[in-house]
């Protein structure tokens, strides 16, 4: 109610602003709209809001199975069995977030909040690098803390596709009003343990992360209705693709190798390149959910 309160003010006075107010000469009223309107936009871009994120892991075979699926590499069908000790030692996860896309947009940094301040906005979707770590729009948002999750393969919710794995969330309380620049996810390790075939195989990836960016405005608002949904997909990770014509096939790759089968960044390192590449790809392993007109996402 009071943030209402706020945003039917910030209305008021901006339109009576627009219409009724006149200071001094021309120039000076010019100058003087824009101190009062930056300070309306600053005290407004200053409102936070709670938003929820789902990170969920699915597969897209339409069944209740996270843990097997199938995929094709260069014509062969393999049927892999992800095993019940498999797990992902989570680090962090957080978000930068954009200036609501706004023709009246300016930055909000303290140095600028002056009548002299030269106008800035940012392209919704791209990162504001520019901006200090203390404004609104230069700060990191966490959605998701230190974590082991290891029942990654059993499903607790579902989507279009069948079972998919609902990671625990943090539900974050204080992001600004805006558009969700991007996605940040680190691990400290993970560890997949599967069958591929009657082929026993270990994997072991150390550190990393990744950024994920949005294809599509993805806003930060009040009454906003559904959390923000990131997808992991296990099935993806070993799944055939191209890069610049030329095809990578992991498990073609793998299936030349006699078991047991450790990848590690000291063992089977050419397997162990072609997964890191892949966790790397833009919308393989992690992605926003596509874009759909009227679908908050």
């Amino acid at each position: 109610m009071k943030e209402q309160n706020y945003r039917l003010s910030f209305i008021a006075i901006l339109s009576l602003l627009v219409t009724h107010c006149t200071f001094g000469s021309v120039g000076d009223s010019n100058k003087e709209k824009l101190t009062i309107l930056q300070n309306l936009i600053f005290f407004n871009n200053n409102q936070t809001v709670a938003v929820g994120t789902n990170l969920r892991s699915y597969d897209d075979q339409a069944d209740d199975n996270l843990n097997q699926f199938s995929l094709t590499s260069n014509s062969v069908a393999y049927v892999i069995v992800i095993q019940s000790s498999s797990y992902i030692n989570w680090e962090t996860g957080s978000y930068r977030i954009n200036p609501p896309n706004q023709t009246l947009g300016v930055s909000t940094s303290s140095s600028e909040r002056s009548s002299t301040a030269t106008a800035k906005t940012h392209t919704p979707y791209t990162v504001p690098l520019d901006l200090p770590a203390d404004d609104l729009y230069g700060k990191i948002y966490p959605f998701l803390s230190a974590s082991t999750v290891s029942n990654i393969t059993q499903y607790n919710s579902t989507v279009e596709t069948g079972a998919s794995f609902l990671y625990p969330n943090t539900r974050t309380s204080n992001m600004p009003l805006g558009v969700v620049a991007v996605a940040n996810l680190s691990w400290e390790e993970i560890y997949i343990r599967m069958t591929v075939g009657a082929k026993d195989v270990t994997i072991l990836l150390p550190q990393g992360n990744k950024s994920i960016t949005p294809k599509c405005k993805i806003p930060i608002k009040s009454g906003r209705s559904g959390n923000i949904e990131i997808l992991t997909s296990l099935l993806s990770l070993f799944q055939d693709r191209s890069v610049s014509g030329t095809p990578i096939r992991f498990l073609d790759q793998l299936s030349a190798v006699a078991g047991p089968v450790i990848i590690s960044k000291v063992s089977n390192v050419s397997l162990y390149n072609i997964l890191l590449q892949n966790l790397q790809a833009e919308d393989i392993v992690f992605s926003f959910p596509g874009c759909f007109p009227g679908v908050e996402r």
